[in-house]
């Protein structure tokens, strides 16, 4: 029997934790820690792209349609329009999250793309080598996540170079499947985590992230110093657990974390938008820092518990969350 990964599920928990401390941030305006979370984008796409590139399991047209994409479709249109409502409701308390060109669920738009597209991708990573799909991931991110960037710093941004990211996200989903079966060495690994470093002490001292490039999620997933930082947790979260077992009591709430993500995802930032039109229109006001910690707990617990009853309604709940 094929021993279960451990890693996928801690990086998968621990994204969906640092998704809701990134909205509640943004939320309470809280600068400082704002650049630091940007790295949540690009990690759910790497992700979704280590399993969904695997070409060793067969999937069929009709499941990939059903099963996967479908999913995208319905939970975009569903908690789309539970969004809409909510912002308006709240008075546009929370638009920069709920609507706009910096919609939270813009990201569902990049991976349906992404889905229908796989058929092909699975067919090159069953046959390429390491250096091949290594050329993928590089030239993707630099001609669909660098340049772009570099174009936008320099505003001299073009509609051509939005139609350029596609070979970003490109690179960015196949850079999961990459990082999850290439063998790095150590001098290679250390320049990964040089590199991740640099973006965080930049990020953290305000020099770079988040505003540098975009606030919409979708656009972030390219953002350079949010891959070099995803890359590096990735891989030192694999490195260190690749081989391990971790105890049943640890297990068990980091995978159940992980399996609530996607719904997790999908409701917090509504919940959110309420909790913060309560607070307005109550006149309460909490520092930024206790705001950001209190309202992750209770977005974590409750819209988890939502997913939870979601998912047990029959056979539509699975399409919801």
């Amino acid at each position: 029997m094929k021993r279960r990964l451990v890693y996928p599920d801690v990086l998968r928990a621990a994204a969906c934790v640092a998704t809701v401390l990134f909205s509640t941030c943004i939320a309470a305006g809280y600068t400082p820690a704002i650049g630091l979370l940007t790295w949540v984008c690009p990690m759910f796409l790497m992700l979704s792209g280590m399993f969904f590139l695997d070409g060793s399991w067969y999937l069929s047209g009709k499941e990939l349609g059903k099963r996967y994409v479908l999913r995208l479709v319905v939970a975009y249109l569903v908690w789309g329009m539970f969004a809409m409502l909510v912002n308006a409701l709240t008075g546009n308390v929370l638009q920069g999250i709920l609507t706009d060109s910096s919609c939270y669920l813009n990201f569902l738009f990049v991976l349906f793309i992404l889905y229908a597209f796989s058929p092909v991708l699975r067919v090159f990573t069953r046959a390429a080598q390491p250096r091949e799909l290594a050329y993928l991931v590089v030239f993707g991110v630099l001609l669909g996540g660098v340049y772009p960037f570099v174009q936008s710093q320099i505003g001299s941004v073009r509609v051509a170079d939005y139609a350029l990211m596609g070979f970003g996200y490109l690179g960015v989903f196949a850079a999961g499947w990459y990082l999850r079966t290439a063998f790095l060495t150590r001098k290679q690994l250390r320049i990964f985590y040089l590199l991740g470093a640099v973006c965080v002490i930049l990020a953290f001292r305000g020099l770079w992230g988040f505003d540098s490039f975009s606030t919409d999620p979708a656009q972030l997933m390219l953002s350079p110093d949010a891959l070099l930082i995803a890359t590096a947790i990735f891989l030192v979260t694999k490195n260190t657990l690749a081989k391990k077992r971790l105890s049943v009591k640890i297990m068990r709430p980091i995978a159940r974390l992980a399996q609530l993500s996607f719904g997790i995802y999908l409701i917090h930032p509504i919940l959110l938008a309420v909790l913060c039109w309560v607070l307005n229109d109550y006149g309460i006001y909490l520092p930024a820092g206790l705001f950001v910690i209190g309202a992750s707990v209770l977005l974590l617990v409750v819209s988890g518990g939502l997913t939870w009853l979601i998912r047990k309604i029959p056979t539509v709940g699975r399409y919801l969350v």
